[in-house]
């Protein structure tokens, strides 16, 4: 599962890292009107997967 997500929407950053996601910096990126940051589940190195 993946989110993008805006830097400054913090609601979401909680929603998304409640959810199980982590942050995965290496893959920010701009989305269709400013920074997009991503966060992820089954990360290589996180420990991710479904809880």
């Amino acid at each position: 599962m993946v989110a993008r997500i805006r830097p400054a929407n913090t609601a979401s950053q909680r929603v998304a890292l409640r959810a199980g996601l982590a942050r995965a910096a290496h893959l920010d990126g701009p989305g269709e009107d400013g920074l997009d940051w991503i966060f992820a589940t089954n990360l290589p190195g996180s420990g991710g997967g479904s809880r």
